[in-house]
């Protein structure tokens, strides 16, 4: 059970009248891509389908992702390159954790060719959304289309609506362009920026952020899936509005070329530098240990468990949750049911106490952390 630390003294407004039912399910954003964000997608679709208030099969607005479109590589970045279109890969990855129809479907959607020939290399469902963005001539209506054919349990949303890139700035002044160049890079990343900048997000993306009681970061890589999100300025701008709780999940291990030597404060540090508008009120935090043979297997190719010093993060005013979040097996990875009951148990905050400070006392299973406000 996730065990939350005591909340900053002063929070904000965070409570948004609503003519919703007391009881009716959190409508949550979550912000991301990669591998990381379909954890947090399959444990919610199945946790907001089964709690009280659950969703309604056709109510997609309870859950609204809203994914990064800036990757360039593999099957991705060769469709980008033949089409014009938005990289596919992480969308499609979204569409199928939400996905509650035909199973054969949603495997159709993950198939991916590894034969020879033209196709090698490709997702089908990367070149599903290829051909329905063709027919709808509008990559959101593709998605749109995608999601209904899955019969997905959510929204899935392209985080801007223009073919966009991805520079960075190393710590030397080394400028590298391209997602997929940027995640091999072997020198600390000291800033991220979309290319073009001043890219418009969708206006359903702010429709979503702005009646959302929690918008949810990560899991997924810090500088290739949850930084890009919030460089669409006037995203994050209408998140900072929207009086919504804004949780940052804090990812499991460090990540070679990205985040080598990062701690937990760092990751958090990474995000207020470029979108500095964004106030981040949690921090969920993992707190089982990795077994041991796995943590050598991972440091034999870079990667180690985050350090996570509740105080540190708490000292920026946050409010700290922390949790047995691990899956089981050999790969370090959020389990998807774990998740996404600790992402609505902080959720479910906001609607029972807006205002006040929660009450350390008001359940017995969670045990409060001190921190200080910012």
């Amino acid at each position: 059970m996730l065990r939350p630390g005591a909340e900053p003294e002063t929070r904000g407004p965070f409570w948004v009248p609503t003519t919703r039912p007391p009881d009716a399910a959190p409508r949550i954003v979550t912000l991301g891509g990669g591998t990381g964000l379909p954890v947090l997608l399959r444990g919610l679709r199945h946790a907001l389908r089964t709690a009280p208030g659950a969703m309604a099969p056709t109510d997609r607005e309870c859950l609204t992702a809203i994914v990064t479109v800036a990757d360039d590589g593999g099957s991705s970045g060769r469709l980008r390159d033949a089409y014009g279109m938005q990289a596919p890969g992480d969308i499609r990855n979204c569409l199928i954790a939400l996905s509650d129809g035909d199973p054969t479907l949603a495997s159709l959607f993950g198939y991916r060719f590894n034969s020879g020939g033209d196709v090698a290399g490709h997702s089908l469902g990367n070149l599903i959304l290829a051909a329905l963005s063709e027919l709808e001539s509008r990559f959101d209506l593709a998605v749109d289309r995608a999601g209904d054919l899955l019969g997905a349990r959510g929204r899935v949303l392209p985080a801007t609506s223009a073919a966009v890139g991805l520079v960075a700035e190393l710590d030397d002044g080394t400028r590298v362009e391209g997602e997929s160049r940027i995640g091999a890079a072997t020198r600390p990343i000291r800033r991220l920026r979309l290319h073009p900048s001043d890219v418009p997000p969708l206006p359903q993306a702010i429709a979503a952020v702005e009646r959302a009681d929690c918008v949810v970061v990560g899991p997924g890589s810090l500088y290739t899936s949850l930084i890009p999100v919030l460089l669409v300025r006037e995203l994050t701008e209408a998140i900072a509005r929207s009086g919504a709780r804004v949780v940052l999940v804090m990812n499991l291990m460090t990540q070679p070329g990205e985040t080598d030597g990062y701690s937990a404060r760092d990751h958090l540090l990474a995000l207020r530098a470029h979108a500095p508008r964004l106030r981040v009120h949690d921090v969920i935090l993992n707190v089982k240990r990795v077994a041991e043979p796995v943590r050598e297997r991972y440091a034999g190719e870079g990667a180690i468990p985050l350090t996570t010093d509740a105080g540190a993060l708490a000292a920026l005013g946050c409010g700290i949750w922390t949790g047995d979040l691990l899956a089981s097996g050999d790969h370090v990875r959020h389990d998807p049911h774990k998740l996404a009951r600790a992402v609505l148990q902080v959720a479910g905050r906001r609607r029972t106490a807006p205002v006040a400070r929660m009450n350390a006392t008001a359940a017995p299973r969670v045990e409060r952390r001190a921190e200080s406000g910012s």
